[in-house]
């Protein structure tokens, strides 16, 4: 649904001002991926899919999309060095700028989506979406979303969760409107992963006997923390917002795809402090530590032509869409047992979901 025409300068302009401050590539982006926030992320809610899918590699074709009068732009967010698959995209959105439409409409694209990746020549191996940027950067990462989605992706912005948490602490942090109240009483603490809590071996033993996943990490609750969070405008410092974005065990407000909200809430909240605090300036110490913490292919000779295809800022509306098994997307398994999603229409069959971004 549409937002606060108001809204679209919090997202346009970070873009916009932050490019200024480049010199051949470095940005700031996190969003994610969600539906409906009370919806939890169908690996905690829904039984175990009954569909396989084999992981094979093959040749695909090569779709070329038409560029129509849109600005395509990649944000990636992945976890960085001290956590576990840090490589891995597990934030994916991409932002459409409809320039004759005046519209941003932000796509949340699951990490979990089961998608063909080059592994040389022309073969392609199906692997979830957040491998690309493992394998192959932003750059790969475009083309993979690009392809699944049948859109032209321009450019990519990339920035790791440690990156993010120093880069809010050096705004100050961020006044984030929180929808609802929510707990999460299992939160990772870093560094307590394998951490015994005071069992004995013989106790450990049979906790894995009796238990597996989830409920097996459960039983080591000295491994967690529980996170609280009031309705209403909320001030989060870097680590917190970060904390408030990767949650995924709430009972509330929990899941891989209702993480998603908070996620795009914190993007729009970093541009509403730039804004308000005069901080879009190129020259300002905090702005270049901010944009000096991201990758991208964005480059300066770039701006002006960026800047041209969009016109008045303010007579754009922002829209949110999300890529869900309450769509067009439906649970499955990988032949190897990982959790993956796939279109509704086949693993194969791109033409539903791709017709439904392009509506």
């Amino acid at each position: 649904m549409f937002r606060n025409r108001g809204n679209i300068l919090l997202i346009v302009a970070f873009i916009i001002a932050a490019v200024f401050a480049l010199s051949g590539g470095i940005f700031y982006s996190l969003a994610k991926k969600t539906s409906n926030p009370t919806v939890n992320s169908p690996a905690e809610s829904s039984p175990t899919p009954s569909i396989e899918v084999q992981e094979k590699e093959e040749v695909v074709p090569t779709i070329v999309p038409v560029k129509d009068n849109t600005l395509d732009i990649l944000f990636l967010g992945m976890g960085g060095s001290g956590h576990d698959g840090g490589t891995l995209s597990d934030s994916i959105t991409l932002a459409r700028v409809n320039t004759v439409k005046k519209t941003v409409t932000l796509i949340a694209i699951p990490r979990d989506l089961w998608v063909p990746i080059p592994s040389g020549g022309n073969n392609r191996v199906w692997q979830k979406i957040n491998m690309a940027y493992a394998k192959g950067n932003g750059n790969l990462s475009k083309y993979v979303v690009g392809q699944t989605l049948a859109v032209a992706v321009d450019y990519f912005l990339a920035i790791d969760f440690n990156s993010f948490v120093s880069a809010l602490n050096e705004l100050g942090g961020i006044d984030v409107e929180v929808t609802k109240s929510w707990d999460d009483y299992f939160y990772p603490i870093k560094g307590q992963e394998l951490a015994t809590c005071n069992f004995t071996l013989e106790q450990i033993n049979l906790f894995h006997q009796k238990y597996s996943g989830f409920e097996l990490e459960k039983q080591f609750t000295c491994r967690y923390e529980r996170l609280h969070f009031d309705q209403g405008l909320q001030h989060l410092d870097g680590e917190t917002a970060l904390k408030f974005v990767r949650s995924r065990h709430s009972a509330q407000y929990g899941g891989d795809f209702a993480r998603g909200e908070r996620a795009q809430a914190v993007l729009l909240a970093i541009g509403q402090k730039l804004l308000n605090q005069g901080l879009f300036d190129p020259n300002n110490a905090i702005f270049k530590k901010l944009v000096g913490v991201v990758k991208s292919d964005i480059a300066l000779k770039d701006v002006a032509g960026i800047l041209r295809s969009l016109g008045e800022l303010k007579s754009y509306q922002i829209k949110r869409l999300y890529l869900t098994d309450q769509n067009v997307l439906t649970p499955a398994k990988s032949s190897s047992g990982a959790f993956i999603l796939i279109p509704k229409a086949g693993s194969d069959n791109f033409d539903e979901l791709r017709k439904f971004v392009q509506d």
